[in-house]
């Protein structure tokens, strides 16, 4: 590591591609730049894309408040099948007609039902999966309790049924699946997500974003961030 490494201190973003996880990125980004003070403020599942913000070194203190900003989602659902996941990656549990749903009769289901504050169930995680279909899955598999989150706004980007397209903009973390799964329910049919893009969390977008060909010591350190109240560092000049 070279002192210039060890001394990074502040939050980037960087874009995520769908086909890796989150933890195999950071595992990445974590080599590149030889330290493992790095921290996300939230995952992204292997089949999702987006916005991810990395605080390094001290400046993990801030990858919570983080968690907490704003975010706006894409995402994409599909009518008529549900899955024991709520996503594309589970096997199909239900599978309900779908061609009586509006698209008047989802906008009002959404506006009534998932604008302010609201509880979820987290879906069931990629790891409780695994144990699903293994001996221990009794044993191991720790109960998903309900959580508040709160939704700013849902708009119906297109309606196409089976599959439709929402915007969503939320404060902190919304957990989208379960969203879509419910949402099928609702409508007196199914449905699961079948994508996912953060398009942005708290400043950042994709005009901030860091591809995978700028993981590296000199770009980082040009492209890092904290608060302009923060008494160490300010965004560097160029």
């Amino acid at each position: 590591m070279t002192a210039a490494a060890r001394n990074l201190y502040g939050v980037f973003p960087i874009y995520k591609p769908s086909g890796c996880s989150s933890s195999s990125i950071l595992k990445k980004i974590k080599s590149n730049l030889g330290t493992d003070k790095i921290a996300h403020s939230g995952a992204l599942s292997s089949y999702s894309e987006g916005i991810m913000v990395l605080g390094i070194g001290k400046a993990i203190k801030y990858v919570p408040t983080i968690r907490g900003h704003n975010r706006m989602y894409l995402i994409r659902g599909m009518l008529g099948v549900a899955t024991n996941t709520f996503d594309a990656c589970g096997d199909y549990s239900r599978v309900s007609p779908y061609k009586h749903v509006t698209e008047d009769a989802m906008r009002e289901a959404l506006n009534e039902c998932y604008v302010g504050k609201i509880e979820q169930i987290p879906p069931i995680l990629p790891s409780y999966r695994f144990l699903q279909r293994s001996k221990l899955f009794e044993t191991r598999l720790v109960p998903r309790e309900p959580c508040q989150v709160t939704i700013s706004s849902i708009d119906i980007v297109e309606f196409e049924p089976p599959s439709f397209q929402l915007h969503i903009h939320s404060v902190g973390r919304v957990y989208t699946p379960t969203l879509i799964n419910d949402l099928g329910e609702i409508l007196d049919s199914a449905a699961h997500l079948t994508h996912l893009c953060r398009v942005s969390q708290g400043d950042f977008g994709f005009k901030e974003a860091l591809h995978h060909y700028d993981w590296n010591e000199e770009t980082v350190q040009n492209n890092l961030y904290l608060p302009s109240n923060d008494p160490e560092l300010n965004k560097p000049s160029k």
